[in-house]
């Protein structure tokens, strides 16, 4: 295993929520609001460094959650609207053009709130053991993201475009892929209905 490998987190938050009819990254969770605790737990995680990537409602997230004030390195992509591909094409070129390239890039969503540390921390010790295979989250019937992406993926993920992220590179028959198993931690939020079952079994459990 090699303990000495730089891996960076991209949390993608720069879409408009439009199913959500509202702010997403901001919606009230735990201690906070779905971006906020997104980035605590990735801060927490074997990562070495961690970058937000904006776009809608830039100026409202980064002031509602004072992330300036917070020393969180942010991306703003001016062509957020062309989705969730772009976003990943534009913070990887960020990437790929800062002083020390990363070994690995992790992208993560902003509306997954169940994932833990200690699953992000898997994927990154599995890339430990490997850095030339992606590491991806299994979700049953297909492959998706938090996924861990080494340097030889690094030319098609600038490329990527649309609102599939990075699915046409995970969703194909890639023999150099590790698969993990998130369990309940994958769930994603896309609409209010969504959001509201999660607040109710959540509440539910702290109840018991």
């Amino acid at each position: 295993m090699n303990e000495n490998l730089h891996i960076v987190v991209l949390i993608m938050a720069a879409g408009a929520s439009r199913r959500m009819k509202g702010i997403k990254q901001l919606l009230p969770w735990k201690n906070s609001n779905f971006l906020l605790e997104t980035i605590r737990t990735v801060k927490e995680s074997n990562a070495d460094s961690v970058y937000v990537v904006l776009g809608a409602n830039a100026e409202t997230i980064m002031s509602e959650c004072n992330l300036q004030e917070k020393d969180t390195k942010i991306f703003l992509n001016p062509n957020w609207s062309l989705g969730l591909g772009n976003s990943i094409a534009f913070g990887v070129k960020k990437l790929i053009e800062s002083s020390s390239l990363p070994d690995g890039i992790l992208i993560c969503l902003a509306d997954q709130p169940l994932l833990s540390t200690t699953y992000l921390d898997s994927l990154i010790s599995n890339f430990k053991k490997d850095s030339s295979k992606i590491i991806a989250t299994n979700y049953k019937n297909r492959v998706g993201v938090p996924a861990l992406f080494p340097k030889l993926l690094y030319p098609k993920l600038v490329l990527l475009e649309g609102d599939q992220g990075a699915k046409e590179l995970l969703n194909v028959s890639y023999d150099e892929m590790v698969q993990l198993d998130p369990g309940l931690q994958s769930i994603d939020i896309d609409t209010k209905l969504e959001y509201n079952q999660l607040i109710q079994e959540t509440n539910l459990k702290n109840e018991d």
